[in-house]
């Protein structure tokens, strides 16, 4: 497999990179283009201009629930949110879709339809070839003025509905985290903003801005002590991290991981809308924030309503 990356940062150009990934510590990122998988103490580091002793690798489909053993599994994990009264966790599944694109055709329709998404298709043998078309900031800016993002409800951005207390508590709960890890870190100066609607293509969230300055410590530290937040994760979060493990049983990988650009004008990523290419099939990683008070059914919904941001892009003709 020969290593491919290209991306779109909103309201720029297209970017192809030739080199190749290597595997690193998250700790010791260089600046360049990273990718952290979930799991978060190893990743991968874009070198150019490097030499590529290309393998064939074959990689084995992930595992995909079935609508009656996601309802099962999730009943499971409200079950357990309850008994260790955990504010929130968030539960993921796997979907399987049949594409007739390329995977680069696939990052140019991405590119098309989403501008205000941060865009991307990267292939190794070391992780496969992902594509994505993410709005949410984990990071961006400088030690100067370094910006970050508190994400959380989904509604199809066509529902004009008022949100509802599950989901005000759920984005309460990523803003919390967020000034609670700046003041943590000793970053003072903080300046943040009201919440309101983020359209992100086919479906909107809540939102609330940081903004800061760095004095002691570097973008990179800011971007592993936020990783993973409440919005992939929950809270408390190791707590919720066991439950995940515990009832997920499937391996995130890059999904909800955080990928980008890292250095004078860093802007890293929240790895969603993301998908897994293996041969003319994606497999889409679609996750949903759970309380006590959710409903199996409609979380299935809610991963349905995210999957169309790519599924819009794999049927349309």
């Amino acid at each position: 497999m020969n290593d491919n990356l290209r991306y779109r940062v909103p309201s720029e150009g297209v970017t192809v990179k030739q080199g190749s990934f290597k595997s690193v510590l998250a700790s010791e990122f260089k600046n360049g283009f990273i990718i952290c998988p979930f799991e978060g103490k190893e990743g991968f580091w874009f070198e150019e201009g490097s030499i590529l002793d290309n393998k064939e690798v074959h990689f084995e489909s992930p595992t995909c629930y079935s609508k009656a053993e996601y309802l099962g599994k999730a009943n499971a994990f409200i079950d357990e949110i309850v008994e260790q009264s955990l504010s929130k966790a968030i539960f993921s599944r796997i979907k399987e879709v049949k594409t007739l694109y390329n995977p680069v055709e696939i990052f140019e329709r991405l590119c098309e339809a989403y501008p205000d998404a941060f865009v991307y298709l990267a292939s190794s043998d070391l992780f496969g070839t992902w594509v994505g078309a993410t709005p949410e900031i984990l990071v961006s800016g400088s030690r100067d003025e370094l910006k970050t993002i508190a994400l959380a409800g989904t509604m199809k951005s066509n529902d004009a509905s008022a949100w509802g207390e599950k989901e005000i508590l759920e984005q309460r709960y990523v803003t919390d985290f967020i000034s609670e890890t700046l003041t943590k870190l000793n970053i003072d100066n903080v300046a943040r903003s009201n919440s309101y609607d983020l359209i992100a293509g086919p479906v909107r969230h809540i939102a609330t801005d940081f903004q800061c300055r760095l004095d002691a410590v570097s973008v990179l530290d800011v971007a592993r002590e936020l990783h993973p937040t409440p919005a992939v994760s929950g809270l408390p979060r190791k707590s919720a991290l066991e439950l995940i493990t515990n009832i997920e049983a499937t391996n995130r990988e890059l999904y909800a991981g955080y990928i980008g650009i890292l250095g004078d004008n860093s802007k890293l990523y929240v790895n969603l809308r993301c998908a897994k290419l293996i041969e003319d099939k994606c497999f889409l990683y679609l996750g949903g924030g759970f309380t006590k008070d959710s409903l199996s059914e409609k979380e299935w919904e809610e991963t349905e309503n995210k999957s169309r941001t790519l599924l819009d892009i794999l049927e349309k003709e």
